[in-house]
């Protein structure tokens, strides 16, 4: 899975984001729940298995 896909997939759980910066990270908050994920953003590098699924766990997917 890349960076991207794994925005994608916030983005269609509810995320949006809430803030971006100069540098490599966004944060996507959730307003149903309140939950605020940062995530860096390097779209077409791949996700290491462990922190994509923990990425997704922290997001409640």
């Amino acid at each position: 899975m890349t960076w991207g896909e794994l925005i994608r997939r916030l983005k269609a759980a509810g995320f949006v984001e809430r803030r971006h910066g100069k540098g490599s990270h966004r944060q996507f908050m959730h307003h149903g729940s309140g939950r605020v994920i940062t995530v860096a953003v390097h779209t077409k590098k791949e996700v290491g298995t462990g922190l994509a699924r923990r990425i997704l766990k922290e997001a409640g997917l």
